[in-house]
């Protein structure tokens, strides 16, 4: 009677090449895990600016977005990675008052991601009744995010002057 199997040596020759591709497929899962965080949080932040736009037309008022650590208030540091809050802003202010609704909030919890706004976008962005973004002095309001990984490999979203936001590839963070 013959008993068919593997040798001792074939086993160890066969986890030797899988181990052996594990480590060359790492590095690549690792790069687009990272890019899949990035654009979750791309998506998220222009997943809440429609939303915005979306609140302004139909409450006919101003409704901002504005970044968040709490859920609750505004950061006043243009930190957006921790999260970030959208409500009606009756006071005109870009900053969330006592007694302002609070229409929504998002917490990416995404580690290793910076979000970062340009001076028109640093701290809040605005929708007027008309669904176009203005700043509380009456200006126009358009401007950039910058969303990075750890990697070179990021995200742009753009906010444009009628207050349509888009998402671009980023070359170097």
């Amino acid at each position: 009677m013959r008993h068919q199997g593997f040798t001792a040596i074939e086993l160890m020759v066969t986890i030797g090449v899988l181990a052996i591709l594990a480590m060359l497929a790492a590095p690549a899962f690792s790069q687009m895990l990272e890019r899949q965080r990035v654009i979750g949080a791309t998506n998220s932040l222009l997943n809440a600016m429609h939303l915005a736009r979306s609140e302004a037309l139909k409450r006919n008022e101003r409704v901002t977005l504005c970044p968040s650590n709490d859920g609750k208030t505004c950061r006043d540091d243009g930190v957006w990675a921790d999260g970030w809050i959208w409500f009606a802003d009756q006071g005109n202010t870009g900053d969330r008052m006592d007694g302002e609704p609070l229409i929504g909030h998002a917490a990416p919890g995404l580690t290793d991601v910076q979000i970062s706004g340009n001076s028109p976008v640093r701290n809040y962005v605005s929708y007027v009744p008309r669904g176009t973004t203005q700043r509380t002095s009456g200006a126009l309001q358009m401007g950039s995010f910058t969303i990075c990984g750890q990697s070179a490999e990021g995200r742009s979203v753009i906010v444009s002057s009628i207050g349509r936001p888009r998402s671009e590839p980023l070359q170097g963070c």
